[in-house]
């Protein structure tokens, strides 16, 4: 079944319900006005009554002997005409015998009159009633009429019937229906708008549209890793995913209520865009977005997105590691297969003893030198990166020499294995570009592990660094290499401190550089005990 549109629907409700009042109104309306033109009928009947009863005429024809019961009689001719006049269905004279003297119809003067409610005004009472006649069902006015010494000799009875009040009411339920249909039409107009009105503020959309994209937002805020939060023109905060929720309420509330002013306002400082801000808040290092929502009356509030800058630097490290595994495979790639050439030209001309030399050779200065340098690395992640290290150097003309004072053991945790990897690559990598362009290019590296802790030294005879360099060496994004460079150091003093560790650096221009780096080192226990636990 196909759908109404929300407008349809809202202008069928609506319109629907402006009818239904109406008509419930018309209906209360057309009974108090019933109920009103009956009192007005009756309270006019019962006044003209009292004033024909005091006629002369009406109370000489009731004191006459014989009292004459003619249709034909001079009053009954002048109550008729006055009853054409006055509006009223008729006007009946009565003796006290109960007998008519005068009615609109010839036929029924000198009868009895009808109805049965004339008793109490020929006991000289003046009252309203209804009942049924000669004519119909009618509303009554009764009155007495008195002699000289007030002694009842008749009663006059006048009266409408329901038809004639029925025809009273149409007229006057006219003007009311018109009245009706006028605001039927006003409120059909009102509810069309209000359609109009609500589509607008719903930039076109329907509910189910909107209720599925509600729950699909729903959804995607609470998968997302990064912190989401919302506030309005109010500063009211209309919107907090989980993972905002985590970085920023230390109360745990959902709905943000436990977010502190002071954070709020850090974060929602201006209506101004705001990107890659750097914020700490709640003792956590945050990379902060701020974008304005632009209503149609202006600002109508802020969207914050939110990330832990030490999840981005512990990524950022991830990919620093891959990318100097992949150069340092590069580096291999390439000696091997300079290696591998040689061998095919020697296999290619038969000579054998001159081959077998050369591997003689290969094995006992580089596979075997480079093995006996990294025995002592019992992680082989660790280790199979300095061989990849050494491959590397030997590319680009570079003695690095691989020192290890003592076993380095395999870490409790491998989170360690890749941060260690992340310093020294950076630290090499500097080192190897500081003795570019040196005629002996010489690095070397010292590891040994002691009392609980890793030490670690790089040093080269690069050009070395001023001490103004020296001291904006680890800031971020600064380098006299040029622009997009100046990370390294950066990102090693930041994995260093988030290890606990401590770095120093010495250089002297002209002599070269030398980095210390000593972080605490949890060693895994297995590997200590050879597998013994």
């Amino acid at each position: 079944m196909k759908r109404l549109r929300l407008s349809a629907q809202i202008f069928v409700l609506v319109a629907s319900m402006i009818v239904l009042t109406l008509g419930v109104a018309l209906l209360l309306f057309n009974y108090q006005l019933r109920a009103n033109l009956e009192e007005a009928q009756g309270e006019r009947v019962m006044g003209l009554a009292a004033v024909l009863a005091d006629r002369n005429d009406v109370r000489s024809a009731l004191m006459a002997r014989p009292i004459v019961h003619d249709p034909d009689s001079e009053l009954r001719r002048q109550i008729e005409a006055l009853r054409s006049r006055l509006g009223v269905d008729f006007i009946t004279v009565m003796d006290r015998n109960h007998l008519r003297l005068t009615h609109p119809d010839p036929g029924e003067v000198g009868r009895h009159f009808r109805g049965g409610d004339e008793g109490p005004a020929l006991d000289g009472q003046s009252y309203v009633s209804r009942s049924e006649g000669t004519l119909g069902v009618s509303i009554r006015g009764f009155s007495p009429v008195l002699d000289g010494q007030g002694a009842v000799i008749g009663a006059v009875a006048t009266g409408v019937t329901l038809t004639r009040v029925g025809l009273l009411l149409a007229e006057r339920r006219q003007v009311l229906l018109l009245g009706i249909a006028l605001l039927m039409v006003v409120g059909a107009t009102g509810a069309w708008c209000l359609a109009r009105y609500i589509k607008r503020i719903l930039l076109g959309f329907e509910p189910h549209q909107i209720s599925q994209w509600v729950q699909q937002r729903q959804a995607m805020l609470a998968s997302l890793h990064e912190g989401v939060l919302a506030i309005d023109g109010d500063s009211v905060i209309t919107m907090v995913n989980p993972a905002a929720g985590e970085l920023l309420d230390p109360a745990g509330a959902g709905d943000g209520s436990g977010i502190p002013a002071a954070t709020l306002g850090e974060l929602f400082d201006s209506g101004t865009p705001a990107l890659n801000r750097r914020l700490t808040l709640n003792g956590r290092a945050l990379i902060v977005n701020r974008v304005p929502i632009r209503g149609e009356r202006g600002a109508g509030g802020s969207v914050v997105t939110l990330r832990d800058r030490s999840e981005v630097n512990r990524l950022a490290e991830e990919l620093t590691g891959v990318s100097r595994y992949a150069q340092a495979l590069r580096a291999s790639t390439h000696e091997f297969k300079n290696r591998l050439h040689v061998i095919l030209g020697l296999v290619q001309l038969r000579d054998l003893g001159r081959l077998e030399r050369y591997l003689r050779e290969l094995d006992d200065t580089l596979i075997a030198p480079a093995a006996a340098r990294v025995a002592g690395v019992r992680d082989p992640v660790l280790a199979g990166f300095l061989l990849a290290k050494g491959s590397e150097a030997r590319e680009r003309r570079v003695e690095l020499d691989i020192d290890l004072q003592s076993e380095i053991p395999a870490p409790d945790e491998s989170e360690v294995v890749h941060l260690l990897v992340s310093i020294i690559g950076n630290l090499l990598e500097n080192a190897f570009e500081a003795v570019a362009g040196r005629e002996v290019r010489q690095v070397s590296l010292t590891l040994g592990v002691d009392a609980g802790a890793l030490s670690l030294h790089v040093s080269d005879n690069g050009r070395g660094m001023s001490d103004s360099q020296q001291q904006l060496a680890m800031e971020q994004g600064v380098s006299s290499k040029g622009a997009g460079r100046g990370y390294g150091l950066a990102m090693v003093k930041a994995h260093v401190e988030s290890l606990g560790g401590t770095l120093a650096l010495y250089s002297t221009p002209g002599r070269g550089t030398l980095v210390e780096v000593t972080v605490p080192y949890v060693m895994d226990v297995m590997q200590l005990t050879d597998g013994v636990t």
